[in-house]
């Protein structure tokens, strides 16, 4: 599932890379601050949580410099649930063997078989 807000108003947290006008994505090394073509290398934010349109419009009203927040896809992030198809950060997943499932569907899973984890019922 995407990381949400207790605000039920609010969009789940966005992820984005941010780029200049040339294309070149924002990156970070020892050095400092850089921008490259190296997608992968880029810096990920956290839309909501680091402003990144406020500091975008700052950098832009500050230098002259006009940057643009790319959405990172979801698929990059996160991984679906074979069964239900929810999306979820890929250390909350289960593989059973052949397919990757959430704890709710794992659950499920395990209950069909019958072997489920759990307290159990003393016959007499």
């Amino acid at each position: 599932m995407l990381e949400s807000s207790d605000n039920l108003n609010e969009l789940p947290e966005l992820k984005v890379m941010v780029r200049n006008s040339q294309g070149k994505y924002l990156a970070q090394d020892p050095n400092g601050l850089f921008f490259t073509e190296d997608r992968k290398s880029a810096v990920v934010l956290r839309y909501q949580a680091d402003r990144v349109q406020e500091q975008l419009e700052t950098i832009r009203l500050t230098y002259g410099v006009a940057l643009v927040a790319d959405p990172v896809p979801l698929e990059e992030i996160y991984e679906k649930c074979d069964q239900c198809h929810d999306w979820f950060m890929p250390y909350m997943l289960f593989f059973d063997g052949t397919r990757f499932l959430c704890a709710d569907c794992r659950t499920r899973k395990l209950f069909r078989k019958g072997t489920a984890p759990g307290p159990t019922r003393s016959l007499r």
